[in-house]
């Protein structure tokens, strides 16, 4: 097999061809004298197991930090950078010592820390150019990589967070009165950068649209800004109260973020019952779930979130112990669409089994996320889907 980083070879263009990869960088605002974080993105990275490219900047305007200038984004998989930086021009190197491809789905490939000039005026613009870029794919083989460039404004008013830049996406949440108690979500975010961020989190219904909440600081809405100091966590929980809805959520950050979301079921007298923990989901297109059912007693279930803007195909296999498949269906999963189902829901056929233990594998046409659910009685658990290749 040929070594990757000597089989690359210049493929540069100024646009994006239909199909083919893009590498971007977003328009952003900083306050003079401010950090800012500048995301590099790409739109597809499964075919993508190595890239080279340049960056160049004013410099006048931004200086790349000395600690921690470079963080690996959520696109990698096992991935190492390697940096080399000038004055105005940093080089960045990513390549993966098992000949990994990155992530499925877009993502970021890595974010790049700036101090921003104090004095400069506001209104400075300085220009984020993309050049000399290089992919190559597991074969060794050359990607066309369309690129991009980007900007930073210095403004009076800080930066909104880059939709598609450091995305968490937690496939089940739930918030509201189910009658006999009720359900509220904590969602807590950590910052893993040396430098104050923010962001946003939107609540979306298993139907894409919109799901208000009332948080316990009254505040109202799907959407809330945050903003997390270095190392810091910043907190966010709704209060239980509003009809009973369940769907997703939907971090973007300014910044590389880490988080877990809690979904707590309180009695009616708002004891707590039960608790699950959700962490982010990579996006991805083949996983599997493993399956414990007990007709009357246990079942086991998959949340699959949709957050891309394209229509998406499931197909899911149940198997037995042995691997053996004993049904397939295939399920469409609209855009931005949630679906939390039982395995005994998309296979019927487990009714007429006392207990069945085995797994269910889903195959997706583009990248979704997905968490396990576990029902043994009224207890409900959650446990991360394993990924397959």
């Amino acid at each position: 097999m040929k070594p990757i980083l000597l089989a690359l070879s210049l493929v540069l263009v100024s646009g994006s061809a239909a199909g083919q990869v893009e590498l971007k960088v977003p328009a952003l605002r900083a306050v003079p004298g401010d950090t800012v974080v500048v995301p590099l993105l790409i739109s597809e990275g499964k075919d993508v197991t190595a890239i080279q490219l340049t960056l160049t900047y004013d410099s006048g305007l931004l200086t790349l930090r000395d600690d921690a200038s470079i963080i690996a984004g959520d696109a990698l998989v096992d991935h190492s950078l390697g940096c080399r930086r000038v004055s105005g021009r940093v080089s960045l190197v990513l390549f993966s010592g098992s000949l990994s491809s990155l992530k499925p789905g877009p993502g970021t490939v890595a974010n790049l820390v700036f101090e921003s000039a104090k004095s400069a005026a506001a209104g400075s613009v300085s220009s984020l150019q993309l050049s000399d870029v290089q992919a190559a794919n597991l074969e060794g083989n050359s990607v066309v990589v369309g690129i991009q460039p980007g900007s930073v404004t210095l403004s009076s008013q800080p930066a909104d967070p880059v939709s598609e830049a450091n995305t968490l996406v937690f496939p089940q949440i739930a918030n509201g009165d189910f009658g006999d108690g009720s359900y509220i979500t904590t969602l807590i975010l950590v910052n893993r950068t040396g430098t104050t961020t923010g962001g946003e989190v939107k609540f979306f219904k298993s139907d894409g649209t919109s799901m208000p909440v009332r948080m316990t600081d009254g505040q109202t809405g799907s959407r809330f800004s945050f903003t997390a100091p270095k190392r810091g966590a910043v907190m966010l929980q709704t209060d239980g109260t509003g009809p009973f809805l369940f769907g997703y959520a939907r971090v973007s950050g300014n910044g590389p973020m880490g988080g877990t979301i809690l979904f707590s079921q309180l009695s009616a007298g708002s004891q707590y019952v039960s608790e699950s923990g959700v962490g982010d989901s990579r996006q991805g297109t083949r996983f599997s779930v493993p399956l414990i059912f007990v007709r009357g007693r246990s079942d086991t279930g998959i949340a699959f979130a949709n957050a891309s803007a394209r229509a998406v195909d499931l197909v899911l296999t149940l198997r037995d112990q042995t691997g053996a498949a004993r049904g397939t269906q295939t399920v469409a999963l609209a855009a931005s669409q949630h679906l939390p189902k039982f395995a005994s829901e998309f296979f019927p056929v487990l009714q007429s089994h006392a207990e069945f233990n085995g797994s269910i594998e889903a195959t997706a046409t583009a990248p979704v996320s997905a968490i396990a659910l576990k029902l043994e009685g009224t207890l409900l658990t959650t446990f991360p889907v394993i990924e397959m290749r």
